[in-house]
């Protein structure tokens, strides 16, 4: 029709070759968690989850979990140093440095930063921490809402044991994992951009297709990414669409508004999830669904080598952090809560 603008279509990778779908998160060993939504790796080796308020210690897979702090607020990052040090992001209440038996380490804030949104926390070589706010919107579904916002509000901000605090990043859009390349620079993925890039300079890998969580480095000098989600056209159409973003931002439960989700929802309000029941109630694997489970393995440029799915008909979706533990690709589906054992690293292909 004449006067109205054709969206342009987004750059959105296929899911073919290495990200060719598989059943390898469904197939998974799993243990139950409530809330989860990072893990890391200690540096006496054993697994550190975050579990609602709680920061938990696991030995090995079969062992039960030991808890290292329980907190005032939900944990929503980890990280941890060499000296074994533990950097926890709240949501909503700002950072926290542990010490490996839950105390609180001297100098370093205690949230006392504006940082109120932290999906991400990095020691680097530096031994300063990495924090990614991803973006200043506060309140419920800050998330979402934060993806139909006009710019990103995303920020990097580095801070150090004697108190200092600083921002080395902003403008980002949704920055939700960081990682340090082998030669020292600093790689960022953002969710709402698709992408993987340094703090300042092009990106690395482009056109996800799905919206990047955390990203850790491999013994052998590549990267596993974790997406939460896939990216749908039609996510991408309203995002081309200012009036009718603007009226459903306005007027519809952000709970039913297009966009990502963690899990499925089967609730007829939720635009175009009952699209995926077919043949008497069947959920297809190909079926549309705004929830996806997804971990991409990476080479040392950032280009995709190999992948684990859990598909629309499957259960372990809204995966958050995967990293390599003891040989074995483990991954967080904070969809499902529960931890996963997927596979040995060296069967992944």
């Amino acid at each position: 029709m004449i006067g109205l603008k054709k969206p342009k279509p987004a750059r959105i990778l296929l899911l073919d070759g290495p990200l060719r779908p598989n059943d390898l998160l469904d197939q998974a060993d799993a243990r139950p968690l409530d809330d989860p939504d990072d893990i890391c790796v200690a540096s006496d080796g054993a697994l550190l989850v975050s579990s609602g308020t709680r920061v938990l210690r696991l030995h090995g897979w079969g062992e039960d979990f030991e808890t290292v702090a329980d907190l005032p607020l939900p944990v929503s990052a980890l990280a941890c140093r060499s000296d074994g040090l533990i950097a926890v992001g709240q949501a909503g209440g700002g950072i926290r440095v542990l010490t490996p038996d839950g105390a609180d380490a001297p100098g370093w804030h205690r949230g006392e930063t504006d940082a109120q949104n932290v999906r991400a926390c990095l020691f680097g070589r530096d031994r300063a921490l990495l924090v990614a706010n991803a973006c200043t919107v506060v309140g419920a579904h800050a998330d979402i809402r934060d993806l139909y916002a006009p710019t990103g509000t995303g920020r990097i901000l580095r801070l150090t044991e004697t108190g200092t605090c600083e921002t080395v990043a902003s403008g980002l859009r949704y920055p939700h994992g960081l990682v340090e390349t082998g030669v020292g620079g600093i790689m960022v993925a953002e969710s709402w951009a698709a992408r993987i890039g340094p703090l300042a300079g092009d990106a690395v890998l482009r056109d996800a297709p799905g919206y990047p969580a955390r990203i850790a480095a491999t013994s052998d000098g590549g990267y596993i990414l974790s997406l939460f989600a896939r990216r749908d056209p039609l996510i991408e159409f309203v995002l081309g669409e200012p009036k009718f973003l603007a009226r459903m931002t306005a007027e519809i439960d952000p709970r039913y508004w297009i966009a990502p989700r963690l899990a499925a929802d089967r609730n007829y309000r939720v635009p175009t999830q009952m699209g995926a029941a077919r043949l008497i109630g069947e959920i297809k694997p190909w079926a549309p669904s705004f929830s996806y489970g997804l971990v991409i393995r990476l080479d040392g440029d950032f280009a995709p080598i190999a992948s684990a799915h859990s598909r629309a008909n499957g259960t372990r979706h809204g995966i958050t952090s995967a990293l390599d533990w003891n040989g074995d690709l483990i991954a967080l589906s904070k969809g499902s809560n529960a931890l996963l054992k997927v596979t040995e690293m060296q069967q992944w292909t």
